[in-house]
């Protein structure tokens, strides 16, 4: 604030600026307008999640195919890896070998792979080493109807001839 400060003899003029009345501002939009212009963004805000709704149900149904698919899947996956152990079992190997004329050897050789030296002495097998390996011939004449059917060519136990 600044002081003012008066001599004798001077008189203080005071002027006020002159203040005048201001027409009124007219309005360039209409309340009509407005409203159309809210009713626009209202429907516009409706459509799209409408769209956005939509949308969701479709990746929501897909989804769950998916699912499902996934879980057909795992239980392909579960029975492919049972026929692999089943085949790679050694009951299996035992049944697929005796299939193709081998017959096992009680009297085994072994390589050492250091320096190749053979470990053991080499016999020759007739193939009643190990009778207990044979497998059950089918007969159906025989009422081996069952066994034959069903396809099961496990070993014979010792002593249990057909």
């Amino acid at each position: 604030m600044s002081a003012s400060v008066s001599f004798p003899g001077q008189e203080q003029q005071h002027t006020r600026p002159g203040l005048t009345l201001v027409p009124p501002v007219r309005s360039t939009v209409s309340t009509l307008g407005f409203g159309l212009i809210i009713m626009a963004l209202v429907a516009l805000g409706m459509g799209l999640v409408m769209v956005i709704t939509t949308s969701v149900a479709a990746q929501s149904k897909e989804l769950s195919a998916l699912r499902v698919e996934a879980t057909e899947l795992q239980y392909r996956a579960a029975n492919l890896t049972t026929q692999l152990q089943e085949k790679s079992s050694s009951a299996s190997l035992v049944i697929r070998a005796s299939d193709a004329g081998m017959v096992p050897n009680p009297n085994p050789v072994f390589i050492r792979l250091s320096d190749g030296e053979i470990l053991g002495e080499a016999t020759p097998v007739v193939g009643d080493e190990a009778p207990y390996l044979r497998r059950p011939s089918v007969s159906l004449a025989a009422g081996s109807e069952n066994s034959a059917a069903s396809g099961s060519a496990l070993p014979v136990a010792p002593g249990a001839d057909q």
